[in-house]
């Protein structure tokens, strides 16, 4: 909250000081009055009034990129290099906050080059010097990660590590991923010549351009988008350096965060409304400036302008108020507690001792766990920290004391297989002495065979079987999952929690589990009931929903059943690749090989990279005696697979294959 209302501040002083540099003949007062509207737009904007309200990076970063912009304004307007140093070094600072940063570099750089006259080589190693005092925050990274803290994002106490952390290695298919996919979708050509190229260019820029306007037009109204434009326009007249540095400074970012938008557009946010304050400027004290009779010598001139002027107050006053009102219920968090009833609920009813392997939940139960230490007796364990490419150097002695922790010489981590046989020791070693807890999350199930080893605890939890123990038949296995639909229900009667969106994604994570646990442990008519609720309270009924439904029931006998829902995918899907799966699935069941083998070949050809439509075809190709096609289409599975259950599945097929050899 704190540096919200601060970045509103020197977002004030900063349109002051580029009205100063555009509009030099303008009056201090003007300047002044002006000034405020950007700032009240941003002020009650969703993103950004909701980011003022949580623990999070964006209204620090929005300060920052502020507070650079504004000394590199009075750098230009009082030519002290003082400020170009400040600069600097909140440039560097901030890079310890939100590393994307580094895309203000060029438009510094070229801001540097063109205003700077004397001494450009000198002042360029100040000023670099300078932001490395700022950059070395990053060096408290490996001194907290030498402490092992419970999240230890990187692990960055090598060199190695350190590099890859910094540079955000660990999610670079992210960066830039909306521009890409839309390159993929709209640029084609084999051979591209530079026009084309070019062109591809003008294309992706326009793409941006357009996801940045209608951002704005969602969250400020269509006033800032007017402001937003025309400013540009303006700023090109009057200052074209100043114009292409703003454009540089906000160009990477609406590329890279096109997909994110919102909280992620600050530093775009910024920059659109600087532009936004030079043509409100233009706009009321230019254009509408009312002169007087005896200059113009026509009062109905006069008269126009004042009623134009008016009627534009009232808009701009209009617009301010309109998001304050529509956003304040959406904003207000006085009665919405993120996650944390059910989620603590989950924490306090693990088995005394437990060791308690989570992801999703990982945040809260960090909390839970560092900060109010409500079960000072768990060890928490993050699973995604067994899909590293060294497991080991995360679980560690010094950060698990009194766990027993496998001998990282037995192996070589040069597989994803190897840290999944790293972790089933882990597990087997100390489920002989606690109780090993897991956290429902479908992402990692889906990854590794490890929900046959698992059975049903309660709520969100299941527990890990060293021995192979069967689930008592007297149990009920829905009995976990009715108590976590209970919690929903409580969850949902909260005031305010329509309006927090991400409390939904923790459960699209919950759910799915759910359903694949029972689905791989053969309980059929379980697996159904969840698929339900999903249906109903997440609303996902699109093909990949009809497409378990249809092969749940294929497995469980019921293929009539399963042919009402294969009709309706037909209807609603007829081209998706998960309607001839579906299809081939059921006429495998039905001994018509020839026919699963032309849904399944439609299939692969209309997803050529998918594990399943292949994997599936082969099945039916062995079944119906083929075995040399059988094993072509294994292999072309095997290049599509991505997960140790997709290996899993592609070994024990080969081993079927084999033995009919």
């Amino acid at each position: 909250m704190l540096f919200a209302c601060l970045t509103l501040v020197v977002l004030y002083l900063s349109s002051q000081k580029i009205l100063e540099i555009c509009f030099p003949e303008s009056s201090l007062q003007s300047r002044e009055v002006i000034s405020l509207i950007a700032p009240a737009l941003l002020a009650f904007s969703y993103p950004f009034w909701s980011n003022s309200l949580v623990a999070e990076v964006y209204s620090l970063h929005a300060f920052f990129t502020c507070l650079i912009v504004y000394f590199l304004l009075i750098w230009k307007t009082k030519n002290d290099l003082r400020f170009l140093f400040l600069a600097a070094f909140c440039f560097g600072l901030s890079a310890g906050n939100h590393a994307t940063v580094a895309f203000y570099l060029p438009a510094i750089l070229f801001l540097f080059f063109i205003w700077k006259k004397n001494q450009k080589i000198k002042n360029l190693g100040i000023t670099a010097l300078i932001f490395l005092v700022g950059f070395s925050v990053y060096l408290y990274l490996p001194i907290r990660s030498l402490a092992e803290p419970l999240i230890d994002w990187g692990n960055p106490e090598t060199f190695q590590n350190f590099l890859y952390q910094v540079t955000d290695r660990r999610h670079s298919e992210m960066h830039f991923w909306k521009l890409k996919e839309y390159s993929e979708e709209n640029i084609v050509s084999q051979k591209p010549s530079v026009a084309t190229q070019a062109l591809g260019w003008v294309t992706k820029a326009g793409f941006v351009f357009s996801q940045l306007v209608n951002d704005l037009a969602l969250q400020f109204t269509w006033v800032m988008v007017i402001g937003f434009i025309g400013g540009a326009v303006l700023c090109a007249r009057k200052n074209l350096s100043l114009f292409f540095f703003l454009l540089l400074f906000a160009a990477p970012n609406a590329a890279f965060f096109v997909g994110w938008r919102a909280e992620s557009y600050f530093p775009s946010y910024i920059v659109v409304s600087l532009f936004a304050a030079m043509f409100f400027y233009w706009f009321f004290y230019e254009k509408l400036s009312p002169p007087s009779i005896e200059a113009t010598g026509d009062d109905n001139s006069l008269q126009s302008k004042k009623t134009t002027r008016f009627a534009a107050v009232a808009i701009l006053t209009a617009c301010i108020f309109w998001l304050m009102i529509s956003n304040y219920v959406k904003a207000d968090r006085s009665n919405s507690y993120f996650g944390e009833t059910y989620l603590k609920k989950e924490l306090l009813s693990l088995d005394d001792e437990a060791i308690f392997i989570t992801e999703v939940s990982l945040f809260n139960q960090a909390y839970f766990l560092d900060v109010m230490r409500l079960r000072d007796d768990v060890a928490m364990v993050k699973s995604s920290d067994f899909l590293e490419a060294d497991p080991a150097s995360y679980l560690t002695e010094r950060r698990y004391p009194e766990l027993k922790l496998p001998d990282p010489d037995k192996y070589g981590f040069e597989s994803r297989e190897v840290a999944f046989e790293y972790m089933m020791e882990f597990l087997r070693e100390n489920a002989k002495s606690r109780p090993v807890l897991f956290e429902h999350n479908w992402a990692i199930f889906r990854r590794f065979p490890i929900v046959e080893s698992l059975l049903p605890h309660k709520n969100l939890l299941l527990k890990f079987s060293a021995q192979n123990e069967v689930f008592p038949s007297s149990s009920n296995p829905l009995e976990g999952f009715n108590e976590f639909k209970d919690w929903l229900e409580e969850e949902l009667k909260k005031p305010g929690l329509i309006n927090e969106p991400r409390w939904i994604q923790k459960i699209i994570y919950y759910l799915p589990s759910f359903a694949d646990h029972f689905h791989v442990t053969g309980r059929y008519k379980e697996e159904r009931e969840v698929l339900k609720v999903i249906y109903d309270f997440l609303g996902q009924r699109g093909e990949m929903w009809h497409l378990k439904m249809v092969d749940n029931l294929i497995l469980d006998g019921k293929p009539k059943e399963a042919e009402i829902y294969l009709r309706k995918m037909k209807q609603v899907y007829p081209n998706k690749y998960k309607t001839f799966l579906a299809e081939g699935l059921l006429q495998n069941s039905k001994k018509n090989f020839a026919g699963a083998i032309q849904s399944y070949a439609q299939a692969s050809k209309i997803a050529p990279d998918e594990f399943r439509p292949y994997y599936e075809k082969s099945r039916a190709v062995w079944m119906s005696g083929n075995i040399e096609s059988a094993r072509e289409n294994l292999k072309v599975a095997e290049k599509n697979m991505t997960t140790l259950k997709d290996l899993k599945k592609i070994r024990n097929l080969k081993q079927l294959l084999e033995t009919t050899r």
